[in-house]
Parts: C-alpha cells; sequence; structure tokens
C-alpha cells in the first residue's frame, strides 16, 4: 500500500507542485484545498483550474474541500485519512491584505495551522509535519 501524503493548500502554487512531486513517487495524495483565494484576491485568485488539472492529472490525487480554520473538520480528516506525512501550505499570503482582515489573515494562518498541528498530534505524531509559506518582497 503506497504511503499517503496530506497536503493543503493543494491547489496553490506551492501545494500543487508538492502534490505532483508526491505523486510522481506512488504516494496517494489527499489534497486539501477551498478556494479561498477566490475570496481573498477576486476572480483573478481562483485556483479551481488547478484543482481539476490535479484531479485529471494524477490518478493518486484526492481532493476535499476543506477550510483549516475548521477545527473539527481537521480533526475528522486527519483520524480518516491518517497520512504518513503531512505538508502545510495553505494561507492568506498577502502582507497587504493581512492588514485590511487581521482576524481572516489570523484566523486562516495561525488557527489553521494550531488546528492541523493539534490533529496531528492527537492521530498521527508520528508522522513529519513540514510547514511551508511563500513570501514576496513590498517593492
Amino acid at each position: 500500500m503506497a504511503k499517503t501524503l496530506l497536503i493543503t493548500g493543494s491547489s496553490g502554487l506551492i501545494g500543487s507542485e508538492v502534490c505532483a512531486h508526491f505523486a510522481a513517487r506512488g504516494w496517494g495524495i489527499e489534497g486539501v484545498d477551498n478556494n479561498s483565494r477566490a475570496y481573498f484576491f477576486g476572480p483573478q485568485g481562483d485556483t479551481r483550474w488547478n484543482q481539476r488539472r490535479l484531479e485529471s492529472e494524477l490518478s493518486n490525487f484526492k481532493h476535499h474541500e476543506l477550510d483549516v480554520r475548521d477545527r473539527n473538520g481537521v480533526m475528522t480528516l486527519v483520524d480518516q485519512v491518517r497520512p504518513a506525512a503531512i505538508v502545510h501550505s495553505a494561507a492568506q499570503p498577502s502582507h497587504d491584505l493581512a492588514a485590511k482582515i487581521p482576524y481572516e489573515d489570523f484566523d486562516t494562518n495561525a488557527v489553521g495551522t494550531m488546528n492541523l498541528l493539534e490533529a496531528a498530534h492527537r492521530f498521527v505524531p508520528a508522522s513529519p509535519f513540514v510547514h511551508m509559506s511563500t513570501n514576496k518582497s513590498l517593492r
């Protein structure tokens, strides 16, 4: 049986590349994304196209429509999937936007991460947990 990777932000730039990398190496991919970029950035931020690409190109990819802020949903998913590893790349990535929506930013980036860490601690404490993020220059 193939190892299973749980990847949050699976339709985003980093997440989708992680999905492709591990899928090519035989891992089962459990992708988590809720297309929050469309909420944060409008239609130009929509990542559904990338979700559909992953679903069509990776036979070992399964999408889960889940917001990492949903504590019970995250707990249930990690308990059900019991991944061999977790890569967390879901985020609200805009520094400029963070100043305008501080609570949404904090809830996504900090609370979402805490939800995943606690779920990993409870259900798969031996599984590696990798937190990946992008950064951009303000100039």
